[in-house]
């Protein structure tokens, strides 16, 4: 079975590592044919909103302002409805910016309790007030340091390569 793997988390056009890691995932998997991932960041909207708003938007706020942005709500559940796995990088790159897309995203993989969710966090999640929220616990299921760590687990426990 091929696994389709969602990549949550913060999305800063000002912060470049909310598109590094995604992008270092992408690679992780680039020669898999048992996995398919769904990044947010790699379609022309983002990469659009990224190269016209980096370091002109210094209350976020532009973003949410252009055409279409009320797509973002049903593209993203349907990114999740899509996926087998949730890869959720709760680390929080831009302070000025807030993630509560993804919030929103943990709360649709909490009705899909058939799917899984591979929670990242540099620090030591256990004493996070986001990662300790009984929302977020309730829809990781396991929590690693970095996104390597994440796509070696999926690696190990989803991808059969018999």
């Amino acid at each position: 079975m091929k696994e389709s793997i969602y990549l949550v988390g913060q999305i800063s056009v000002d912060n470049d590592e909310t598109y590094e890691w995604r992008y270092r995932v992408r690679k992780y998997f680039y020669k898999s044919v048992y996995v398919k991932i769904i990044d947010p960041c790699n379609n022309g909207f983002n990469q659009n909103v990224k190269s016209e708003a980096k370091g002109n938007d210094p209350d976020r706020m532009k973003v949410y302002h252009s055409k279409g942005a009320d797509l973002l709500v049903p593209k993203d559940k349907s990114y999740v409805k899509r996926s087998t796995i949730g890869m959720a990088n709760l680390n929080v790159y831009d302070h000025k910016k807030l993630i509560i897309g993804s919030f929103f995203e943990l709360a649709w993989y909490i009705d899909c309790p058939e799917k899984s969710v591979v929670g990242i966090f540099s620090g030591d999640h256990t004493n996070s007030i986001i990662c300790m929220h009984p929302f977020v616990r309730r829809a990781v299921d396991i929590w690693v340091q970095n996104e390597i760590e994440a796509c070696e687990i999926i690696e190990r426990f989803y991808i059969n390569y018999v």
